[in-house]
């Protein structure tokens, strides 16, 4: 196994820093790159005709804020990581659940496997907010690997 395109899911939490230095380390091993994604789910309860104004901004879609300051803060993950030099990484935003966005991704065939952080939650919290990592490894077509970050594996010991 040779994957070309690695891609790394993001919520910009520990974990997902984790799993990214993880999927680096791996993309140097193969000479692969790096498709770095977040996928912001908007309120069900948002319609693209809800307006936001203010005095020192004009009318705008509720939809279209959240949208650029799902962007914004995609952009500010982006600056702060540190890649191998030479790596090619992209970084995307896409719009959905996320677990199923992301399944939809994959299933476009472009990328050879999957890295992805877990908070490592178990019990009550884990059944309360799911995981979009199990979902992945249940319904990926590609390899997936779950990297858990430091306070993730001090739990589990």
């Amino acid at each position: 196994m040779s994957p070309q395109l690695i891609l790394v899911p993001v919520d910009y939490s520990a974990c997902a820093r984790a799993a990214l230095r993880f999927a680096a380390d791996l993309a140097e091993r193969y000479r692969a790159s790096l498709d770095i994604v977040h996928v912001w789910d908007r309120p069900s309860y948002f319609t693209d005709v809800m307006l936001t104004t203010t005095e020192v901004m004009s009318r705008k879609s509720l939809f279209h804020l959240i949208q650029q300051n799902a962007q914004r803060d995609l952009d500010e993950f982006l600056k702060g990581i540190e890649l191998p030099h030479g790596m090619v990484a992209t970084g995307r935003l896409l719009s959905g659940d996320p677990a199923a966005t992301l399944v939809h991704e994959i299933k476009e065939g472009r990328h050879g496997m999957v890295v992805i952080g877990t908070h490592g939650r178990t019990g009550l919290s884990h059944i309360l907010l799911g995981s979009v990592a199990e979902k992945l490894v249940r319904l990926s077509p590609v390899p997936v690997v779950v990297v858990p970050d430091d306070a993730a594996r001090q739990r589990r010991l």
